[in-house]
């Protein structure tokens, strides 16, 4: 690519996100419940809401650029290598979802594109030790933002192959950087209702003696994707994991999470039966999760006495 192009490209996605932080700031100008803004809903109408505000930015001239608007300058690209470059400089700039318009143009090399960004989503290495540096880790995941993006559009587009590779690829860590899981959870959330089996078989698989790492992120994922397509299949295997987990906050919290109030007894008999031997964090994580899904927690009793006689109060 001409360092031109480079520079061109640079400087528009700069000024897109300056141009998108205008707009979410105006349409939040009016917003003061803060429920209503942390509800899914809203999120999803917000961002619907935004992207199609930028639709009209991306017709009107932009001042040093030389295609005179962003949809020109994006339109001007030919070569599928120039296409891809661009995109790659559009991950590591762009805050949110990558622009419409430049999607369409990526869209527009159909399988070609599929396999570039397939490669691009995989062809790092994700391993990071937990006590890296901050320098080392920032580092990294500067260079992890163009397989973030790959990802979200890859699930978005719900390719199959993508959903084994990623999975696979995430798996096989035995710690997990948040950003990273952060961008699988973008994946699987994008994807939809066709990844819940792939999830589910990983988390149920007869050997598997860890839940650390990976597999705690992947079950919230499956708690995510329960919530908008709840299904018996989802509630057994949150369940199972559970019973199987040697650390089961997570797994706890989940159940809470995911709403099915077939949980409540699962929960209180295990605090009935390990009331002597569970942790603060536990307890109070699992009680939260009991009174979320409906559930008396008042007849519990209190192994840390931080209630008056040793029973929870409502």
């Amino acid at each position: 690519m001409e360092e031109l192009v480079r520079k061109q490209a640079e400087y528009l996605f700069d000024e897109y996100n300056k141009a998108l932080s205008a707009v979410y700031e105006l349409m939040l100008n009016d917003v003061t419940d803060e429920k209503e803004f942390s509800s899914p809903e809203f999120q999803d109408q917000l961002r619907y809401s935004v992207l199609n505000s930028m639709q009209a930015w991306f017709q009107q001239g932009l001042d040093g650029l030389s295609a005179d608007t962003p949809e020109a300058f994006i339109d001007s690209l030919v070569a599928f290598e120039d296409v891809m470059e661009v995109f790659e400089i559009a991950a590591q700039k762009v805050d949110g979802d990558m622009p419409d318009h430049l999607m369409l143009r990526v869209g527009a090399f159909g399988d070609e594109s599929t396999e570039a960004l397939l490669k691009m989503a995989v062809s790092k290495d994700w391993a990071l030790e937990d006590s890296a540096s901050d320098t080392f880790v920032s580092e990294w995941r500067e260079n992890i933002l163009a397989d973030l993006s790959a990802m979200r559009v890859l699930g978005s587009w719900q390719v199959a192959a993508a959903a084994q590779k990623i999975l696979d690829k995430f798996c096989a860590l035995t710690y997990a950087d948040d950003l990273l899981a952060d961008g699988v959870k973008d994946f699987v959330l994008a994807y939809g209702e066709g990844v819940i089996p792939e999830l589910i078989a990983r988390l149920s698989e007869p050997l598997l003696a860890d839940y650390s790492g990976p597999y705690e992120y992947m079950l919230i994922y499956l708690t995510e994707l329960g919530k908008i397509c709840p299904s018996d299949e989802i509630y057994m295997c949150l369940k199972t994991v559970f019973r199987k987990m040697s650390h089961k906050v997570i797994a706890s919290v989940c159940l809470g999470d995911y709403g099915d109030a077939r949980a409540i007894p699962l929960l209180k008999s295990f605090l009935e039966r390990n009331i002597r031997t569970i942790d603060r964090q536990f307890f109070y994580e699992t009680l939260s999760a009991i009174k979320r899904l409906g559930g008396e927690i008042r007849d519990i009793e209190d192994p840390f006495r931080d209630f008056s006689g040793g029973k929870v109060k409502k």
